[in-house]
Parts: structure tokens; C-alpha cells; sequence
């Protein structure tokens, strides 16, 4: 029995994206070249400043931004301020890690011929690895699967959140460490977190799969979420966002 992914107010709050509004909100606090307040915030997005705080507030506890008080010299009640916890690739370097990570996946992009196929069967295993599956017998509830994959994305750094919007699930991904080489390489190394997306469905039982990626600068991506197909998956189409 698999119960039906209904609704995005199914998954918990702190793991659930608000659509459109919330990405701009972070997209906003990214390029912000100082912290906003939540008034900057409702001016600049065009909503009201009760929606714009439960939107910041969110966003403080998945982790996607901070907030501070800004002390003030003279009278008056300080302005709570907030700013973007995302990587800013003009400002920050990747940590040695991540760059031997790049580097690696970069030769493998171009010296294996059939590297799209190789990269996300690598991270179909390393998915069924990470999955955290349901006892035996237990019905399929794609809330728990899609809260289950958030957990598990978001321990490996990718700061993800699900959202619904034109009748689709997105699954978006805002720390994604091959943005850059994915546009060089025309989304081979996205295939590996598309393996790893899959392998982790697969393993939980989720009817669904992430069927389609598509890049929206250097370190954010976005998955579409759709019932899977009936032939399996060796790689995913990639494109990238056309503003």
C-alpha cells in the first residue's frame, strides 16, 4: 500500500519550501550586499511584512539564513536583520575537500565516455546506501519518503527544500557543489546526484523519482519530483534555467 504525496503541507515545516516566494526570498538575502530586515524584505519581494517574518524565520531554522540585531548608537529599538548562510562563490573558496571532490569528478567527465551513465549509477549505490527505509510490510508514505530524502540530502551539505508549484513536486538543492563544472559539462556531474536522489527513492519504495534537473546558477539547482517511469532511469535530462 503506498499512501499518496497529497500535499507539500504534509512534510514538516522546518523541511518544506514555500514555492516561488521562498526562493526569492533566498535568492534576495544571497545577493543582498548587507544584511535586510524583514521590512526591506516585504518591500522588495511585494508581500506583507507578517508573511515576509514566517518566511525569514523559516528560513533561520532550515539553516538557510541567520539573524542578527543591529546595535544602534541612539534611541530606538534595533532592527533584527537577516543574511543569507549560503556560499558565495565570489567571496568564498571550497575547502580542500570539495576541490579534490571537483577535480575528480572533472576527470571523470572528461576521460570516460559514457560518464552520464557511470556517475549516476555511482550515486544510485551510494543512495540505497544513505536511504533510511521503512520497516518491513510498512505501508509507503511519500511524506516520510520525501522527509526522510531532505534529512538526508541536507546531512550532506546540499541545504535542500521541497516545494509544489504548477502541479509539480521540486526538490531544491541550494548548495550544490558542481554548478559550475555541470554548465562546463553539460550536467555530467549532476547524474551523480541524481544517482544518489533515485538510489535513496528506490531503497524507501517511493513511487516517484527526480526526472528531470535543472540548474539555476553556480551553486542551486532544481529536481523535478514525478511518478517514475516504467522503464528505469540510467541518467537524468539536464538543462539549464533560461531567465
Amino acid at each position: 500500500m503506498t499512501v499518496p504525496l497529497t500535499s507539500v503541507d504534509a512534510v514538516p515545516a522546518s523541511q518544506r519550501g514555500g514555492g516561488d516566494r521562498r526562493t526569492r526570498i533566498i535568492a534576495l538575502l544571497h545577493d543582498a550586499p548587507a544584511p535586510l530586515s524583514v521590512a526591506d524584505v516585504a518591500e522588495q519581494v511585494g508581500i506583507h511584512v507578517n508573511t515576509a517574518r514566517f518566511h525569514l524565520e523559516s528560513l533561520v531554522y532550515a539553516s538557510l539564513a541567520s539573524r542578527q540585531v543591529e546595535s544602534r548608537p541612539g534611541p530606538g529599538r534595533p532592527r533584527v536583520v537577516y543574511t543569507s548562510t549560503l556560499p558565495d562563490p565570489q567571496r568564498e573558496q571550497p575547502c580542500g575537500f570539495a576541490q579534490l571532490a571537483q577535480i575528480l569528478i572533472a576527470a571523470v567527465a572528461e576521460t570516460n565516455p559514457d560518464a552520464r551513465r557511470w556517475l549516476y549509477q555511482v550515486g544510485q549505490e551510494w543512495g540505497r546506501f544513505r536511504a533510511v527505509k521503512a520497516p518491513p510490510f510498512a505501508p509507503v508514505d511519500e511524506a516520510e519518503v520525501v522527509s526522510r530524502l531532505v534529512a538526508m540530502l541536507d546531512e550532506l551539505g546540499f541545504a535542500p527544500e521541497v516545494d509544489h508549484a504548477d502541479g509539480q513536486q521540486r526538490l531544491w538543492l541550494h548548495r550544490c557543489p558542481f554548478g559550475q563544472l555541470a554548465q562546463r559539462h553539460e550536467g555530467v556531474p549532476c547524474q551523480l546526484c541524481a544517482g544518489l536522489v533515485n538510489g535513496a527513492l528506490e531503497e524507501m519504495r517511493s513511487a516517484y523519482r527526480l526526472t528531470e534537473l535543472v540548474t539555476r546558477g553556480p551553486h542551486e539547482c532544481c529536481g523535478i519530483l514525478s511518478p517514475a517511469p516504467d522503464e528505469a532511469l540510467t541518467s537524468v535530462p539536464f538543462r539549464q534555467a533560461v531567465d
